[in-house]
């Protein structure tokens, strides 16, 4: 790796779409005229400690981030030499998204039961029963919605290509984002003075984690912290009471 090629990490505030680009070439630092698209897949966990024990369960979900990056010509010929001489690997996120489709399915026809049953029930009038029957349809609704764009964004992750050497150049991570942080994104950039000029294009957006935002945020998720346990004890001491009151012979 030459001098050119050391992978500078840069952290910037702001959504994929607001991040300013320079005029160059990521790959070899050139002027750039072609625009490539530059996609990332990233999992995300969803997980959570389970009732009974300490296993920790959850859904993995998947998204697909993407920006219009300017290349050279050179550069961008590469590419396109590369995608037309590489085939595209299977994808195991296939059978994730079909796994996904056939759980949507399954909540879906589990609402339509319900749904029609309702509606025949309709006829002798609303009741308790009926109220039952729709939270169960609504529920399971809104499971199958949920599944199925987790099934579409899966199929559309198992569809997206790996990066060739150009785009390679031109990294980026996952969104993140703490409580009352802004949304922010490491940068993983090849090129030395590509990255001279992403850092100077988006001076005003650089991301310091000991920085005045950084510093605001922690304060705020300490202030939350205490809120929260306050009110947990606040809580306590309220059905403590209603127990109080509540026990015979109570005034």
């Amino acid at each position: 790796m030459t001098d050119t090629e050391q992978i500078t990490v840069v952290k910037v505030r702001g959504r994929l779409r607001d991040i300013a680009l320079p005029p160059r070439c990521p790959a070899c630092g050139a002027a750039a005229h072609v625009t490539l698209r530059v996609e990332r897949v990233f999992a995300r966990e969803r997980r959570r400690r389970g009732i009974m024990t300490d296993t920790m369960r959850g859904v993995t979900t998947f998204h697909v981030a993407s920006i219009n990056v300017p290349f050279c010509t050179a550069c961008a010929a590469r590419h396109m030499a590369e995608r037309a001489a590489s085939e595209a690997p299977p994808s195991p996120l296939r059978t994730t998204a079909a796994m996904y489709g056939i759980v949507a399915l399954v909540a879906l026809a589990v609402a339509l039961i319900f749904g029609v049953f309702i509606w025949n029930e309709l006829a002798g009038g609303w009741r308790p029963s009926l109220t039952f029957a729709a939270s169960i349809a609504a529920g399971c609704a809104v499971f199958a919605g949920w599944f199925a764009v987790q099934a579409v964004n899966a199929w559309r992750a198992s569809l997206t290509l790996p990066p060739t050497s150009i785009t390679a150049a031109f990294d980026f991570g996952d969104r993140q984002a703490r409580r009352f942080e802004p949304e922010w994104r490491e940068y993983r950039l090849r090129h030395a003075g590509y990255a001279r000029a992403f850092i100077q294009a988006n001076a005003a957006r650089l991301w310091d984690e000991n920085g005045p935002l950084a510093a605001r945020a922690v304060r705020l998720r300490r202030v939350a912290d205490s809120l929260r346990l306050v009110a947990a004890a606040a809580l306590i001491v309220v059905f403590v009471l209603l127990a109080l009151q509540l026990q015979p012979g109570a005034p």
